[in-house]
């Protein structure tokens, strides 16, 4: 069965009751969107560097 093609103001009201129901989650959403790029840039560095940190030990083998 085929949904029926919901209205502009329908889709802004669900979106709206979704905000009230979980306000942290919409906060950090808009929160991440606007974060710098610096910040984005040192996340990602962070990021990968823990990744190498986590796969080293397996990678390595014992003596």
């Amino acid at each position: 069965m085929i949904k029926p093609k919901r209205s502009a103001e329908q889709q802004v009201a669900d979106e709206a009751d979704r905000r009230t129901l979980n306000p942290i989650g919409s906060r950090q959403t808009i929160a991440d969107s606007q974060a710098t790029p610096e910040f984005q840039e040192n996340l990602k560095r962070l990021k990968a560097e823990r990744l190498e940190r986590e796969a080293g030990p397996k990678t390595r083998p014992k003596a």
